[in-house]
């Protein structure tokens, strides 16, 4: 009896990448319509060393915490509130995160643990710490409060504090060692959409009692709104996000096509971009002061920015492709369509056309980071194998 059997020559950059020579197995799994292969060492030594260490930072905080509890001699404690155990959570709770976050993206860089961080650049890692630490941050404070509304007045004895805190604790270690060790150029495009949608949504809800829509969408971030620095950090924070990603991905572009004018030009006009964007919220809105007039200014630049990039995308951006140039044109007629519903024929309040003109605007920009990731990714790591096979005779030797 015969059996066929496949075979396939992995690239040398495959091998060196994930040091295979000393492998005697790999796994081979399909994910997803996909065939997926891993080294089967490291993938078992991978999900050890995680479990251990995010249990130890936890354990060990949760131990303090309890001392603390004995030390001061408190016997109850609030959930919520001052002094409470969600007080803690966010003290010293994430204070272990972002410790715990250093150390794994540290020793991911230095090749000691096997981590997808090897494609951010140390000059951004400031940036993206900031940015989850804001995330985590905003989070637990819609956490606590939800839990506030619904367990009004709660206290808990010592320990069981000390048991709610580990499982806190627990959460906040988990998610900043997931980070560090799965952070990648794709999911900081992920992060720059939630930080910006969230920034943005919250500076809403806080918002409501001014009926801020009545208005217009900059009143977000003007004087005489409420909890204004939540909309202008938004933009800050977006505004770094972007120039980390663009720089990231520009990188690892130039590297595959160098001494590219049109990369270059594309580059220098993304990262104007993010700069502008950051600077509308540096410079908020207002008729009196020093910066009278500023915000408006670099808002009109951005709109060229925007309009530049679409316009020149075809020309700026090698290898686009036919459907990429296909929704850029629409974007562009969308925003053409809202300027004439707004100025033409006076349609669209103040309010409506920049909150359309954003939400195009944005959504070109995230489509375009796409585009440039799944280009590297194509570029640098798309290998192209052939498949051999081979007859092996099985027939009984008898």
């Amino acid at each position: 009896m015969e059996k066929k059997q496949f075979s396939i020559t992995l690239p040398e950059k495959v091998v060196e990448e994930f040091d295979l020579e000393n492998e005697d197995d790999v796994i081979v799994s399909i994910k997803d319509q996909k065939i997926v292969i891993e080294p089967k060492k490291k993938r078992a030594g991978n999900q050890t060393l995680s479990l251990r260490w995010f249990l130890i930072p936890t354990s060990l905080i949760s131990i303090l915490f309890l001392g603390y509890l004995f030390y001061t001699g408190k016997n109850q404690i609030a959930l919520v509130g001052p002094g409470s155990i969600a007080n803690y959570a966010l003290s010293i709770g994430v204070l272990s995160g972002v410790l715990s976050f250093i150390f794994f993206f540290v020793k991911g860089k230095r090749d000691q643990i096997t981590t997808q961080s090897k494609d951010i650049y140390w000059r951004n890692f400031p940036t993206i710490l900031l940015s989850f630490i804001v995330i985590l941050v905003f989070s637990l404070l819609v956490l606590f409060k939800v839990i506030g509304l619904v367990f009004i007045g709660a206290t808990f004895d010592q320990f069981t504090s000390a048991m709610i805190f580990f499982l806190f604790a627990g959460v906040i270690n988990y998610f900043m060692i997931y980070s560090a060790l799965s952070i990648t150029p794709a999911k900081l495009t992920s992060l720059l959409i939630f930080v910006i949608i969230g920034g943005v949504l919250l500076a809403m809800i806080t918002n409501r009692d001014h009926q801020w829509w009545q208005f217009n969408f900059s009143f977000l971030g003007t004087i005489e709104a409420k909890n204004r620095w939540q909309f202008n950090v938004t933009l800050m924070f977006s505004s770094l996000l972007m120039v980390a990603l663009i720089d990231g991905l520009f990188v690892e572009l130039q590297k595959a096509i160098p001494n590219s004018r049109r990369l270059t030009t594309l580059r220098i006009l993304l990262t104007l971009t993010a700069l502008d964007l950051g600077a509308v919220g540096l410079f908020p809105y207002t008729e009196t002061g020093r910066f009278q007039g500023v915000h408006n200014h670099v808002a009109e630049y951005l709109v060229y920015l925007i309009v530049i990039l679409i316009v020149g995308i075809k020309w700026l951006l090698p290898r686009v492709t036919k459907e990429f140039l296909t929704i850029s044109y629409l974007i562009a007629a969308a925003l053409v369509a809202v300027v004439i519903l707004f100025q033409g024929v006076h349609y669209l309040s103040l309010t409506a056309f920049e909150l359309l003109s954003f939400m195009l605007a944005f959504s070109w920009i995230v489509l375009l980071l796409q585009n440039l990731q799944k280009m590297v990714q194509n570029i640098n790591n798309t290998f192209q194998v052939p498949l051999k096979s081979s007859t092996i005779d099985q027939s009984d030797p008898e």
